[in-house]
C-alpha cells in the first residue's frame, strides 16, 4: 500500500514479544539475550525483506537475537504509547517527520556517539540532505535506512492499444499533458482487448502526501518555517487538493479502493490501470507471483512527476532508531543492528530489495545500483528537486492525520475542495499555534 498517503491504513509490521500491558523491548531467555525490532509493511514483498534482514544479522550474532513481528494499525500513535509506558520495541523505524516529537519525548537515543566512533560505519557516506533530516540540534536520531521519491508508471501496453504517446515523449512534461494523455486513455478504452472490463486511465485516493507532491510543483508551501502555523504561501495547496480531487471527479481517473489491491502501485500492478503516481516501493510488487508484469517487464514505463511552476516530488526518508530506555546487553544489540542495517553492506543487502533507494551516494551512484535497478536509478535522478516529508515542528502527527482526514472527507463527498482545503489551513494554525521549530 502507499506509504502516507494511506497511512491510517498501511500500518506497521512490528516484532512484537509481548507481554503483559504492551510490547516488550527485550527479554532474555535461557539461552540467549532478544530484542525486539519494529516497523511498518508497504507489501508483503517488505515483510519478507525485513525477515531477511534479521535473519542476516542474527547469522552473524549467533549469541543475541534480534525478532520481528506485528503493531497491526496507528503506528505512530501505538508506538508512542508503549514507549511513554517505559516498553515498546528496541528498534524501530522512524520517519523523518515523526521524529521531532518523539526526541521532544525523550524516547529516541542519541546515536551520533555511536555512529560517528565507527570508522568502517562511515557516517560521512550518507547524502548531507538526508542524515539532516533526522538530526535535531547537530545530533543524529536516526539512522538512514532508505528514501523514495514518488514518480509516475504507465502501462506501455495500454498504451499502444490505445495509441496514447508515452509520456517520456514529452518535451515538457506539464499538467497538462499528464492530463491530456488521461483524456486520451479514457477516450480510447473501447480499442482495448476486454473494453468495459473494470481498466482506468489511472487510480487515485485520499492521499495527503500525494496532494503536496503537486502543491509544490505549484510553487506553494505547507508549514511555515517557525513551524507555528499554515505558510503564507499555502494557496498552491488549494490548486494541488483541486488538481488531484479533479481526475477522479471528471472521471479521468478511478479510486484506488474500485479494484482488490487498493492502492496505487499494488492496481496498477493488476495491468488494468493505464498510469499512477506511487513510490519505488511499488516496484518489487510489479514482479510478484500472479502479477500482470512478472512475465512481461517491458511493458513497465516510467516517468518523473509532471511539473507546473517547477519541478517537484515527494521525498519520503527512512530511518532505524534506538528505544532511549535501553541499557546494557540491550543497548548493545540494538547498537549492533542498527549500525549493520544501515551500514555500507546492510545497506547494499536491504535496497537490493528494489523497495526503496539507498541513502548512501556510492551505492546509489554506483554501476551495480545503476544496472540491477534501472527504475529506482531513474527515480534519483529526482532528488535535486524532492521536496522531504519533514517538518521540523512539535505537534506535527496530530495535524497531519486531521490534513489526511479532510482530504478523505472531500473524497467521500462530505466536503467541497475549497472547504477541505480551508479545513487543513485552520487545522494547521490552531494545532500548530504555539509551537515551534526543534
Amino acid at each position: 500500500m502507499e506509504r502516507k498517503g494511506l497511512m491510517a491504513i498501511i500500518v506497521a509490521v512490528i516484532v512484537v514479544i509481548v507481554a503483559v500491558g504492551g510490547f516488550e523491548a527485550y527479554v532474555h531467555t535461557a539461552s540467549k539475550p532478544t530484542i525486539v525490532f519494529s516497523g511498518w509493511v508497504s507489501s508483503g514483498e517488505e515483510y519478507t525483506f525485513d525477515v531477511q534482514m534479521v535473519n542476516q544479522f542474527n547469522s552473524l550474532h549467533p549469541n543475541v537475537t534480534v525478532k520481528f513481528v506485528p503493531i497491526t494499525s496507528n503506528y505512530y500513535g501505538t508506538l508512542s504509547t508503549e514507549l511513554s509506558s517505559g516498553s515498546g520495541p528496541a528498534v524501530f523505524y522512524m520517519e523523518n517527520d515523526a521524529l521531532p516529537e518523539f526526541v521532544k519525548g525523550g524516547y529516541l537515543m542519541n546515536l551520533t556517539p555511536v555512529l560517528s566512533s565507527n570508522a568502517s560505519y562511515n557516517l560521512s557516506g550518507f547524502a548531507p540532505s538526508i542524515i539532516s533530516s533526522f538530526e535535531q540540534k547537530g545530533q543524529i536520531y536516526a539512522a538512514p535506512k532508505d528514501w523514495s521519491p514518488l514518480l509516475v508508471y504507465f502501462n506501455k501496453n495500454i498504451f499502444n492499444a490505445e495509441h496514447v504517446p508515452y509520456p517520456s515523449n514529452y518535451t515538457n512534461w506539464n499538467w497538462s499533458n499528464f492530463t491530456n494523455t488521461l483524456t486520451m486513455l479514457k477516450a480510447n478504452e473501447s480499442k482495448l482487448p476486454n473494453s468495459g472490463s473494470g481498466y482506468y486511465p489511472m487510480v487515485v485516493g485520499p492521499q495527503f502526501a500525494r496532494i503536496l507532491a503537486f502543491m509544490h510543483e505549484d510553487g506553494g508551501q505547507w508549514i511555515n518555517q517557525s513551524g507555528t502555523g499554515a505558510s503564507s504561501n499555502i494557496g498552491g495547496l488549494q490548486t494541488a487538493i483541486n488538481f488531484w480531487y479533479g481526475l477522479y471527479s471528471s472521471g479521468l481517473a478511478g479510486l484506488n479502493t474500485n479494484l482488490s489491491a487498493g492502492w496505487n502501485g499494488g492496481d496498477f500492478a493488476s495491468g488494468k490501470v493505464g498510469m499512477v503516481v506511487s513510490g519505488t516501493w511499488t516496484v518489487p510488487v510489479l514482479s510478484e507471483n500472479g502479477s500482470y508484469f512478472q512475465n512481461d517487464s517491458a511493458a513497465v514505463g516510467y516517468m518523473v512527476m509532471p511539473s507546473d511552476v517547477q519541478n517537484a516530488t515527494m521525498m519520503f526518508n527512512v530511518g532505524l532508531a534506538i528505544n532511549s530506555a535501553l541499557t546494557g546487553t540491550q543497548k548493545w544489540i540494538a547498537e549492533q543492528f542498527v549500525e549493520y542495517f544501515t551500514g555500507p553492506v546492510g545497506e547494499k543487502s536491504w535496497v537490493s530489495k528494489g523497495l526503496a533507494l539507498p541513502s548512501r551516494t556510492a551505492i546509489l551512484e554506483s554501476s551495480w545500483y545503476k544496472t540491477n535497478f534501472p527504475i529506482q536509478s531513474y527515480a534519483g535522478k529526482q532528488f535535486p528537486y524532492a521536496y522531504g516529508w519533514n517538518y521540523n515542528t512539535t505537534n506535527f502527527t496530530a495535524v497531519e492525520a486531521q490534513a489526511h482526514a479532510a482530504i478523505a472527507d472531500l473524497f467521500a463527498g462530505k466536503l467541497t475542495p475549497t472547504q477541505a482545503y480551508q479545513q487543513i489551513v485552520d487545522v494547521t494554525n490552531s494545532g500548530l499555534k504555539g509551537s515551534s521549530s526543534l
